[in-house]
Formats: structure tokens, sequence, C-alpha cells
């Protein structure tokens, strides 16, 4: 069985590597983004987990499609996930 982290680590991994591909360190990513770079260098450690608005918006900013970043069964789990959070979890 595979441990919920795993996913999240996949999406740290390639989080990273795009972020280096494009030459931005994590502060620069973090300023793009409109957040501090501590709580960026959490999300990409994994000591704070991945919203999937805060994914959105790192795939527009660094141009990139959502499934470069998540493998198809995280990107169904991610939706099932942003779903629920959207409906406030009414559908248990």
């Amino acid at each position: 069985m595979q441990h919920p982290d795993d996913s999240q680590a996949c999406i740290r991994s390639a989080l990273r590597r795009r972020r280096r591909t494009l030459g931005l360190t994590q502060d620069d990513a973090a300023n793009l983004l409109g957040m501090s770079r501590v709580t960026y260098h959490r999300i990409e450690t994994g000591s704070r987990r991945i919203r999937f608005v805060e994914l959105a918006a790192i795939c527009e900013t660094f141009n990139c499609h959502v499934g470069e970043l998540v493998q198809d069964g995280q990107l169904a789990s991610a939706y099932v996930h942003a779903a629920k959070a959207i409906l406030g979890e009414a559908a248990t």
C-alpha cells in the first residue's frame, strides 16, 4: 500500500526540478508566488502539504502543465481532494 505522503514526495521532486530548470531559487519562486520563502521551502521539503490551489498557481507561474508535476493517479486523487475541500467535505 502506498503511503499518503508518497504522492506529495513525487510532486515535490518534480517541483524542485522544474524550479531549478527555470534557474530560480526558493526565494525567487516564493516571491513570484506571493508567499514567504519559509512557506515555499516547507512545501518543497515536505514539512507542509501542497494545497491544490497552490499547485495550480505553481503550474501557472512555472509555465507548466499540472501533468508535468503530478502523475496520472496522483492527479485523480488531487482532484478528489480538491472537490472535497471546495464542498467542505460535505460529500463523504
